[in-house]
């Protein structure tokens, strides 16, 4: 059960909040100004989830040949070494006149 909450968290949102939906209609007697809010509210917490989705996809393990770093941080860091040893090796430049 919990894994298929894992692959499906936008129907579980959307459930959720089509409940508050129909109670506030029905039960509270809201009119269109607080379906609006709440349908904004519903919007945002959807792009949240999204990109969470996007921030984990972008942090976890990447498909990766033997040898090379784990995640995107560490390639960055090593992308980043790289260059200062290239840095290094360069001759220094020669101010304009």
């Amino acid at each position: 059960m919990r894994n298929w909450l894992a692959k499906h968290p936008y129907a579980i949102t959307s459930g959720i909040f089509m409940g508050i939906l129909l109670f506030g209609w029905r039960g509270l007697g809201w009119g269109e100004r607080q379906l609006g809010f709440a349908l904004l509210l519903y919007l945002l917490v959807t792009l949240g989830i999204r990109l969470d989705e996007i921030s984990r996809s972008l942090g976890g393990k990447l498909d990766r040949t033997p040898g090379e770093p784990e995640s995107i941080l560490a390639q960055l860091q090593a992308i980043h070494a790289r260059l200062r040893r290239i840095e290094a090796k360069l001759p220094p430049a020669k101010p304009e006149d």
